[in-house]
């Protein structure tokens, strides 16, 4: 049944960033729908209110028109369309099977295509300020040494955000991207933080505020993009990365000798 919340489709829902998304958008005033193919974790979830949830592949045609088809029948609309959906992939340039780099390209590209393709008639339709936020990365302005495969999916889906913007935005509909830095609890960082502390700690002291984010600072970015306080903003790659991407790899950031690092 219809009623005055806004409605948000969030592919990638299971992840932190995608769960912690979730949270704040439905205490925030949005129906959301979320989506992965993780049912486990999406049962997490699952109870909160104002939140349905859908078990997909975003890599089909079919499962992706039937997200839409499905916010839709229980919120009465679609007003915006998260795509945060993603896999990772490191390994040098000649040690990734060709398989895996499709199937990176399949997840992180196609599936954001296939999204936004599915999701555009039903944003037409609202008369909320429909927006799209696409999460890319910092990987995908820049590059890192043994993950080619996933720069190259998230430099893709820039390119695609900077001419939809172009395309679509005489419809009212604005599109932009999300690119997060070191953030925690995510496939990016959670590895390391549990299995080599040390390491993480380093890491971390490459960050310019000396610490990685937590997904409730990307969530909150993500709520901006799709909310009316953005409404001029359109076509763009928003970092969001404690300042990192500003270094050049020749010096380490200031840090503070001795000073305990922050507990954010």
């Amino acid at each position: 049944m219809a009623d005055d919340r806004k409605t948000v489709v969030l592919t990638g829902a299971a992840g932190g960033i995608g769960q912690a998304a979730v949270r704040r958008l439905a205490s925030n005033g949005w129906n959301v729908l979320a989506v992965d193919r993780d049912t486990d974790r999406l049962a997490a979830i699952a109870g909160l209110p104002h939140v349905a949830i859908f078990a997909a592949d975003v890599t089909s045609e079919d499962d992706n028109a039937r997200m839409i088809a499905l916010a839709e029948e229980r919120f009465g609309g679609v007003d915006a369309l998260v795509i945060n959906a993603a896999i990772t992939g490191g390994g040098g340039f000649e040690a990734i099977p060709f398989a895996r780099f499709r199937q990176i390209i399949e997840v992180n590209l196609f599936g954001a295509v296939m999204g936004i393709r599915a999701a555009l008639p039903a944003l037409r339709r609202s008369v909320n300020g429909p927006a799209i936020v696409v999460t890319s990365s910092t990987m995908g302005l820049g590059g890192e040494s043994e993950n080619w495969a996933y720069g190259a999916s998230k430099h893709a889906l820039i390119g695609i955000v900077h001419s939809l913007s172009r395309e679509i935005g005489w419809e009212g509909i604005r599109i932009n991207a999300l690119c997060p830095g070191p953030t925690r609890d995510t496939g990016m960082t959670r590895i390391v933080e549990s299995g080599a502390p040390e390491h993480f700690a380093m890491l971390a002291r490459n960050v310019p505020l000396q610490r990685w984010a937590d997904a409730d600072e990307m969530a909150a970015v993500m709520e901006f993009l799709i909310s009316p306080a953005a409404s001029y903003v359109n076509g763009h790659a928003m970092v969001a990365d404690g300042g990192t991407i500003n270094g050049t790899g020749l010096a380490a950031p200031a840090s503070g000798q001795g000073r305990v690092m922050p507990d954010h």
